[in-house]
C-alpha cells in the first residue's frame, strides 16, 4: 500500500490498535458447549509403503486437541471420498522443538507431503528450517514475516482475508464512504485493520470509526454516528457482540461483517438484531446444498467453530494431494471457498457472501 493510503487507514481507524494486529489467529480450544470428539487414531508404524500424506497435528496439546481432531476427521473424510494417497496421523504437542523433530523424522522416513502444523509457533519453526523438506501445507502463518523455504505453503482460516474480501464486495455494490465499528478484541482489531487497508487501497474513504467494549456507553456512540454520512458499516465483532451493538447502528445503511457474525445459535428471536447483516463465510456452513459440499459426510455433533476446522481438514488434504500431482497449478472449488495458489505460496480462500434472515444464515445469489 502507498504510504499516504496506509497512513489514512491507520490514523482514521486504528490509532488504538496494538502492534500485533496482523498476526494470524491461533486455533481456539473447544468452544463452551461443544460436543466432545473421539480420540484420534494411533500413529501407523511403520509408515505406509507407498506415497502418503502425513498429518502433523497437536493432538497431544490439550488447548489445541479439539480443533486438531476436527481437522483429522475432515482430512479422513476427504481421503475416504476420493482416496489417492494413504494417510498417516502424527500426534505432537504444541512445543516448536517437538514439532520440528517430528517433521524431520517424517522427511527422513520419506513422507510424500505433509499437512500441518497448526500453531503459529510450529509454523515459525518450519519457516526457519533450511534443510531440504517435502511439500508442506501449514495450517497457519509464521509469527513474523519471513522468506519461507520453497517447500512450505500455508493455508488457513485467517480473518484478514475475509475482511479484505468484504471490502471488495462492498465496493462492488457502489459504496465509497464507510463507517467502521469494532469490538475491543484482538480478532476484531485485526479484521478492522485489514478492511481499512483494503478499503482505502480500493479508493474508498473511512469517515468514522468506533470501538466498543463492556463499559462503552452505546447511546453516546449512537449520537456520535447519527450525523455521519456514509453508505455502509463494517462491523468487526462476533455474534454476541454484534447483537449488543447492532440496535445502535444506522439501520438505513447496509452492515457487513466477517464469519465472526455466524455462530451456532439460530432462530428468529436469537438473531433478530442481526437480521440483514451481510458477511462472508465458507460454503460448508452457508451453502450446504452446493455440489462441492454435499459429497462429504457431516459431523453434526460439532459446534460451528469446530465445523470450520473439519472443513479446513477436508480442503487441506485435497490441496496436499493436488500438490503432489499438479504442483503450482492448484485450484479447488473447496468447502471453505474457492482456493487458488498465490505467488507467495499462500493458498488464498474466497468464501461466499451470505446474509442473516429469518433467524438463519444463507448464501446470497448476488455476491455483492
Amino acid at each position: 500500500m502507498l504510504p499516504g493510503l496506509r497512513a489514512q487507514a491507520l490514523l482514521v481507524v486504528l490509532a488504538l490498535s496494538s502492534p500485533g494486529l496482523c498476526a494470524a489467529q491461533q486455533p481456539p480450544a473447544t468452544a463452551p458447549g461443544s460436543a466432545p470428539i473421539a480420540p484420534s487414531a494411533p500413529i501407523p508404524t511403520p509408515p505406509p509403503s507407498g506415497p502418503y500424506v502425513a498429518l502433523l497435528l497437536p493432538l497431544n496439546a490439550p488447548e489445541y486437541a479439539a480443533p486438531a481432531e476436527a481437522v483429522r476427521q475432515g482430512c479422513q473424510a476427504a481421503q475416504t471420498h476420493d482416496p489417492k494417497l494413504a494417510l498417516q496421523i502424527v500426534r505432537t504437542n504444541a512445543r516448536p522443538d517437538s514439532i520440528l523433530a517430528e517433521y524431520n523424522a517424517l522427511v527422513a522416513r520419506g513422507a510424500t507431503v505433509v499437512v500441518g502444523p497448526m500453531t503459529r509457533t510450529g509454523v515459525s519453526a518450519l519457516a526457519a528450517r533450511r534443510e531440504p523438506g517435502v511439500p508442506t501445507v501449514a495450517l497457519n502463518t509464521p509469527e513474523r514475516e519471513v522468506h519461507p523455504p520453497p517447500w512450505l505453503y500455508s493455508f488457513g482460516l485467517g480473518i484478514e482475508g475475509e475482511a479484505r474480501l468484504v471490502a471488495h464486495m462492498a465496493m462492488g455494490a457502489k459504496t465509497k464512504d464507510a463507517v467502521v465499528v469494532r469490538a475491543n478484541t484482538a480478532l476484531a482489531k485485526r479484521a478492522s485493520q485489514a478492511f481499512a487497508d483494503e478499503w482505502v487501497l480500493l479508493g474508498g474513504r473511512i469517515v468514522a470509526a468506533e470501538e466498543f467494549g463492556p463499559s462503552t456507553e452505546l447511546p453516546q456512540m449512537q449520537q456520535r454516528l447519527a450525523g455521519v454520512e456514509a453508505s455502509m458499516t463494517f462491523l468487526a465483532a462476533d455474534a454476541t457482540q454484534a447483537r449488543k451493538v447492532r440496535p445502535y447502528l444506522n439501520n438505513q445503511m447496509p452492515v457487513y461483517g466477517t464469519s465472526q457474525i455466524n455462530d451456532e445459535r439460530s432462530g428468529l428471536l436469537v438473531n433478530q438484531d442481526l437480521a440483514g447483516i451481510r458477511f462472508v463465510d465458507m460454503p460448508w456452513l452457508v451453502q450446504p446444498d452446493h455440489p462441492a459440499v454435499m459429497v462429504y459426510p457431516r459431523s453434526n455433533s460439532l459446534s460451528v467453530e469446530l465445523q470450520r476446522f473439519y472443513a479446513l481438514g477436508i480442503d487441506a488434504c485435497r490441496i496436499a494431494e493436488q500438490l503432489v500431482t499438479h504442483s503450482e497449478r492448484v485450484r479447488l472449488d473447496g468447502v471453505t471457498g474457492r482456493i487458488t495458489l498465490a505467488a507467495d505460496r499462500v493458498f488464498q480462500r474466497e468464501p461466499v457472501l451470505a446474509v442473516i434472515r429469518e433467524g438463519g444464515a444463507s448464501a446470497l445469489q448476488d455476491q455483492r
